[in-house]
C-alpha cells in the first residue's frame, strides 16, 4: 500500500487544482513557486493597482485588495494621498511600504480555494511597490520630499556624459531601496526630435534629448546606475514604449495617432529602447518596458491602415516584442507592463462620449495583446474611488473565472506570472522573506536626501550658454554699485493630496543664492540692498495696468515693478517655460514684445530652468545672455548664479533643437568638418600607429580612425557612416570600404594584393576627404609606411568623459573602382612651386637675352621658350611620381626637374650663331 501513497497524493493534488512540484519538475525557483500557487494568487500577480490614502487597516480598500484579492503590487502617488509631502515624508513612505508588504505576508497565511470544497495556502510573494518618474516640467524626479533633488533628464542629457546619468541613477536606486520601493516606472526614453513648445504634448525636460543614440546612451547608464545603487533591489521599467516623442497630444486628453512605419520607428522612437534591451551588459537591461497606448498609421507598411493603441493591439505589440533586439531580452524574463489603463485617452478611445467604461474588456484586451503586468489606475468612468475599487475587484473575478474555464487563457496567465515571479526573485532572492521587505522608518532619514555634493557638479556641467555664441561676448559680472532686478516664474504645484500649493521655483531663490555666494559675507561683489525680486504675476500685472496719468492736483503713486526696471542695470528672468501670453508664464515673451524699450541700455539675462526652446530669434536677439539650465532644483539655481559670474567654463550643450538660435541637433551631431580624422593601423587597444607593424604584400591590414567628434566636441553617434578610400595611383584605381562608427571610431580592413604606391584616405561627411596614410608596397620586402602630417586645425571643445568605445563594427560594401585624375596624384604645393620656378627662369632668360643684344621681341620669344621648358620639366616630374620613382624627393624633385627643363632652351638661345654672308 505504501507504494501507492505517492500516486494517490499526486492524483489528489491534480484533482484539487494544484500541480505537484515533482510532477512538473521545475527548472527554476519561479516554476516551483508557481506550482504551489492557487489560481487566485496567480491571477492577482498580474495587477498593480492604485488606492487612496495611507490607511492599511482591515476596513481599508487596500487591505481588501491585498489580503482577499491577492493583487501583486501597488503604485504610490502623492496625488492619491499615498505620499504625504509634508513633515517627514521619507519616514512616512518607509512605514507605508513596510505595512503593505506585511499585509501580503499575512495574506499568505490564509488559505485560498483551489476547487470546490478544497483550499490551500499560497507561498508568500512580495508586492511590487512602484513610483513613477515626474513627467512634467517642475515636478521632481522622485515624488517624495526629503529625497535628494535631482537634475531633470534633460539636464543630464545636456552634459553629454553617460557617467553623470549613471551617477543620478545610483542616487535614485539607493533612495528608493531605502524607502522600500522596488519598482521605478522610468526613466522616460522618449526622443524629442521635434520640439513642440506651447503644445499640450510638449514633453519638456522629462526626456534626455532629441538624438536617439544619445537618449539610448543616457538611458542605459541611468538604468545601470539604478541597478548598482540599489544592489539589484529596484526594478527599472522605462517608458513610453514604443515612444511618445512624435505624439501630438498627451495621454491625459486623447490617444495620439502617429504616421510612421515600424522601420521608421526603429530609426528614432524605438532606438533608445532597442539600445537598452539589446545591450551586451546585463546591468543596462531594463526589467520591463512600460507600454503606452499610442496608435500608428502605416505601421506594417499599409499607409491607410491604423493600429489600435499598441497596448491593446496583439499584432502591433507582438511585432515590437519580436524585434531582434527585444526578443532575447523577452526570453530571459523581460516584462511588458501596460501603463495606466484608466487614463482619459483610453476611456475616450473605447467610448468617445466618456459615459461608459468597460473594465473587463480593457483589461482582457491589454493582457491578450501581450502585456504581462497591468496597471489599474483611474479605472472607472468617473474619478470616485468606490467605482475604481469595484472595477478592480470585478476585473480580478473575471480573470479568475477565465483562468478556470479557458485552457489557453490559463496558459497565458501562467506564462506572464512566471516572468513576474522571476523578476521578484531577482529583487529578493529565494526564498522570499518578510524581513527583506521591511524598513526602519527611524533610520531612513540618514539614507536619503544627502547626495547634494554628487548632484552639484552635474548641474554645473549641464549649464549651456545658448546666446551669445561665445563666452567672450558676455557682459562683465555685476558689481556692487549695479542694481539687479529678478523676475521668477511663480508657478505652483500641489505636492500631495490635501497639501498646500508650493512654488516650483521660489521667487527669492536666485537673489538669496546670489547674496550667499557673492554678497558681503562672501566675495562682496554685489550689494543685497541693490537686488530686488518680483514674480511673473507681478510683471504681468504691470503689463496689464496702463501707466497712470499725472494731474496738477495729484502725483501718481509709483509702481514698484516699473520703478525697479527704470533704475536697474541688470534684468534677469528665471523661466520654466513660455505659456500663453495672457498667463504669468508668458509674461517674458509679452514683455520683450511690448516693452523692449524699457530694457535699452540694460543687461538682460534669461535662465531657462525648463526646456530651452520657448523663445524665438527676435526675442533672443534682445538679450545680453541666454542660459539653458534645464532644472529648477537648488543645485541648478546655484549653477545659474555662478554662470552669471562666469565662475566656470560652459561645457553643456543643448540636447534638443533650439530654433531660436538656429541650433539644429541633427546638424550638431554630424562630424565636425573642421577636424582632422586620423587613420591608425591596428584595432582598438592594440596601440595602432605610430609604431608601424611589418607588413608585406598579401597581408591584411586593419585600420581604424581616431575618435571622430561632432560639432559639440563629443563622439559622433554610433552608426555614423565613414568611408575608407584606398587609391592605387599606378593603376588609376580606387577601392572604397564603408564602415560605421562605434564609440566615435570606425574600422576597416584591406588586403595588400598589389605592389606599388597605396594612398589611404578617409571621409566622413561633411568632413572633406584627405589622404592620411601612404604606403610603398614592394614584392618580397616590408612595406614602407609614410604617415601624412595633417595641417593643424582648431581643437574641438573638451569632452568631459566620452562614451565607452566597444569594438567597432565594419559594414563592407561592394568595391567601387574609378579612374584617378592626375590632379589627385600631385600636391598643390608641387604645382605652385613648379610654375614659380619656370616663371623665374623665364625672367632670367629674358634679361640675359636682352643684355646679349637681342631685340626685345627675340628676348620675349626666348623667355617664352624657357617658361615652356620649365613646364616640360615639371611634367617629367609628374611622370616619375606616377611610377613611384621620385616621391621620396618631394618638392626638391619638382624644383630640380623644373629648373633643368627651363635651362635647356636658355642654353640653346645663348649659343653663338653663325652669320650668313
Amino acid at each position: 500500500m505504501k507504494h501507492f501513497l505517492p500516486l494517490l497524493l499526486t492524483l489528489a493534488l491534480i484533482a484539487g487544482g494544484l500541480t505537484p512540484v515533482a510532477a512538473q519538475q521545475p527548472t527554476d525557483p519561479a516554476a516551483s513557486l508557481l506550482s504551489r500557487m492557487p489560481p487566485a494568487a496567480r491571477v492577482g500577480q498580474l495587477f498593480i493597482v492604485t488606492f487612496p490614502g495611507t490607511d492599511t487597516a482591515e476596513t481599508s480598500a487596500i487591505y481588501d485588495l491585498i489580503v482577499n484579492e491577492r493583487i501583486g503590487g501597488v503604485l504610490l502617488s502623492p496625488d492619491n494621498g499615498n505620499i504625504l509631502n509634508e513633515g517627514n515624508a521619507p519616514a512616512q513612505v518607509a512605514t507605508l511600504t513596510s505595512q503593505l508588504q506585511r499585509l501580503a505576508w499575512d495574506a499568505a497565511q490564509i488559505p485560498l480555494p483551489v476547487s470546490e470544497g478544497k483550499t490551500a495556502t499560497s507561498p508568500y510573494v512580495p508586492l511590487f511597490i512602484a513610483v513613477r518618474q515626474g513627467e512634467r516640467t517642475g515636478l521632481p524626479t522622485l515624488p517624495i520630499s526629503g529625497t535628494t533633488p535631482l537634475p531633470s533628464p534633460m539636464a543630464v542629457g545636456a552634459t553629454w556624459n553617460p557617467a553623470h546619468a549613471e551617477a543620478v541613477g545610483q542616487i535614485v536606486g539607493k533612495e528608493l531601496h531605502a524607502l522600500g520601493i522596488n519598482l521605478f516606472l522610468g526613466p522616460m526614453l522618449d526622443v524629442v526630435d521635434t520640439p513642440r513648445p506651447g503644445s499640450a504634448a510638449d514633453l519638456g525636460t522629462a526626456s534626455f534629448g532629441g538624438d536617439p543614440f544619445w537618449v539610448g546612451q543616457m538611458g542605459k547608464a541611468y538604468i545601470r546606475g539604478i541597478h548598482t545603487g540599489s544592489n539589484g533591489r529596484v526594478a527599472v521599467v522605462p517608458g513610453h514604449f514604443p515612444g511618445l516623442g512624435a505624439a501630438d497630444r498627451p495621454l491625459s486628453e486623447e490617444v495620439s495617432t502617429v504616421q510612421k512605419s515600424l522601420e521608421q520607428l526603429k530609426q528614432i522612437e524605438l532606438a533608445p529602447f532597442l539600445a537598452a534591451t539589446g545591450s551586451g551588459e546585463a546591468l543596462e537591461h531594463p526589467d520591463g518596458l512600460l507600454v503606452a497606448p499610442i496608435r500608428y498609421r502605416g505601421f506594417l507598411g499599409n499607409l491607410y491602415a491604423s493600429t489600435k493603441p499598441v497596448t491593446f493591439d496583439p499584432q502591433a505589440l507582438q511585432s515590437l516584442l519580436a524585434l531582434p533586439e527585444v526578443a532575447p531580452w523577452r526570453e530571459t524574463g523581460g516584462v511588458a507592463v501596460a501603463d495606466e489603463l484608466g487614463v482619459r485617452a483610453i476611456r475616450r478611445f473605447y467610448d468617445p462620449s466618456e459615459q461608459k467604461f468597460n473594465p473587463l474588456r480593457v483589461a482582457q484586451e491589454a493582457f491578450l495583446a501581450g502585456n504581462d503586468l497591468l496597471i489599474l489606475s483611474h479605472f472607472a468612468a468617473g474619478d470616485d474611488w468606490d467605482s475604481h475599487i469595484a472595477n478592480v475587484k470585478a476585473t480580478l473575478a473575471f480573470f479568475r473565472e477565465k483562468y478556470a474555464s479557458d485552457p489557453s487563457f490559463q496558459a497565458r496567465v501562467d506564462e506572464a506570472v512566471l516572468r513576474i515571479l522571476r523578476l521578484k526573485l531577482r529583487l529578493y532572492g529565494s526564498p522570499f522573506t518578510l524581513g527583506a521587505t521591511q524598513r526602519d522608518a527611524d533610520a531612513v532619514a540618514d539614507k536619503v536626501g544627502h547626495f547634494g555634493e554628487t548632484v552639484a557638479p552635474i548641474a554645473r556641467a549641464a549649464v549651456t550658454l545658448l546666446s551669445p555664441p561665445t563666452p567672450d561676448l558676455l557682459p562683465d559680472p555685476p558689481t556692487p554699485d549695479e542694481r539687479i532686478v529678478i523676475f521668477t516664474d511663480d508657478r505652483q504645484v500641489i505636492p500631495c493630496a490635501g497639501c498646500a500649493p508650493v512654488p516650483v521655483l521660489s521667487p527669492t531663490a536666485l537673489a538669496e543664492t546670489m547674496v550667499r555666494l557673492y554678497g558681503p559675507q562672501a566675495t562682496g561683489q554685489i550689494s543685497p540692498q541693490r537686488v530686488q525680486s518680483f514674480t511673473f504675476s507681478e510683471l504681468l500685472n504691470m503689463l496689464n495696468t496702463p501707466p497712470p496719468t499725472p494731474t496738477p492736483e495729484s502725483t501718481p503713486a509709483p509702481q514698484p515693478v516699473a520703478t525697479a526696471l527704470e533704475r536697474a542695470h541688470w534684468v534677469i528672468f528665471a523661466m520654466l517655460d513660455a505659456g500663453d501670453r495672457a498667463s504669468p508664464s508668458g509674461a517674458v515673451r509679452r514683455f520683450l514684445s511690448e516693452r523692449a524699450d524699457a530694457l535699452r541700455g540694460k543687461k538682460v539675462v534669461v535662465f531657462a530652468f525648463g526646456a530651452p526652446y520657448y523663445l524665438d530669434t527676435t526675442e533672443i536677439a534682445k538679450l545680453s545672455a541666454y542660459f539653458g539650465v534645464y532644472s529648477p532644483i537648488p543645485s541648478s539655481v546655484e549653477a545659474a548664479v555662478r554662470a552669471l559670474f562666469t565662475e566656470f567654463p560652459f561645457t553643456g550643450a543643448s540636447p534638443v533643437t533650439v530654433p531660436g538660435i538656429n541650433y539644429n541637433l541633427s546638424v550638431q551631431t554630424q562630424p565636425d568638418p573642421g577636424q582632422v580624422i586620423q587613420v591608425l593601423i591596428g584595432s582598438e587597444g592594440t596601440g595602432g600607429t605610430p609604431e608601424p607593424p611589418v607588413i608585406y604584400q598579401g597581408d591584411t591590414l586593419r585600420l581604424r580612425t581616431g575618435v571622430i567628434v561632432d560639432r559639440n566636441g563629443h563622439p559622433v553617434p554610433d552608426g555614423t557612416l565613414v568611408e575608407f578610400i584606398f587609391t592605387y595611383p599606378q593603376e588609376g584605381l580606387e577601392r572604397t570600404v564603408q564602415a560605421t562608427t562605434r564609440g566615435g571610431v570606425a574600422e576597416a580592413m584591406v588586403t595588400l594584393d598589389r605592389t606599388g604606391q597605396l594612398q589611404i584616405s578617409v571621409r566622413a561627411e561633411p568632413v572633406p576627404r584627405a589622404v592620411r596614410l601612404e604606403m610603398d608596397i614592394r614584392a618580397g620586402e616590408p612595406a614602407v609606411i609614410i604617415p601624412i602630417t595633417p595641417t593643424p586645425s582648431p581643437e574641438p571643445p573638451p569632452t568631459p568623459s566620452p562614451a565607452p568605445s566597444p569594438t567597432p563594427e565594419v559594414t563592407p560594401t561592394p568595391e567601387i573602382t574609378a579612374p584617378v585624375r592626375p590632379s589627385d596624384r600631385a600636391r598643390g604645393s608641387d604645382l605652385i612651386q613648379g610654375i614659380l620656378i619656370a616663371l623665374v627662369a623665364a625672367a632670367i632668360g629674358y634679361g640675359t637675352l636682352w643684355k646679349r643684344g637681342q631685340s626685345l621681341s627675340s628676348a620675349m620669344r626666348g623667355s617664352l621658350r624657357v617658361f615652356i621648358g620649365g613646364l616640360v620639366g615639371y611634367l617629367l616630374f609628374l611622370v616619375l611620381v606616377g611610377i613611384g620613382q621620385l616621391r621620396p624627393l618631394g618638392d626638391v624633385g619638382a624644383s630640380v626637374l623644373t629648373g633643368a627643363g627651363a635651362a635647356v632652351p636658355l642654353a640653346i638661345a645663348l649659343l653663338p650663331r653663325k652669320r650668313t654672308p
